[in-house]
């Protein structure tokens, strides 16, 4: 049997303290949470690549879409 790692990534929102998951790596989550939250986009099978994006970025410790961030490593949100 083969063991499988899905990457599983917490997404805040940094207006209203909301959050959800998401079986994404970090910059493509942040950009799901927008388009679904603020967008109100349910079909997300044609996400746009987070780097053609209009409100993504990339900092340091992890990346954002307008409101919504997500750390690059999981690990920092449980050192807080």
């Amino acid at each position: 049997m083969e063991s499988r790692n899905k990457v599983l990534t917490v997404v805040l929102n940094l207006m209203d303290g909301r959050e959800d998951c998401y079986e994404l790596p970090p910059d493509k989550a942040v950009v799901a949470a927008h388009e679904l939250f603020d967008r109100c986009v349910c079909c997300l099978g044609e996400a746009i690549e987070p780097s053609e994006h209009p409100q993504f970025k990339e900092y340091r410790l992890g990346y954002a879409c307008a409101d919504w961030i997500a750390y690059k490593d999981s690990r920092t949100l449980e050192a807080h």
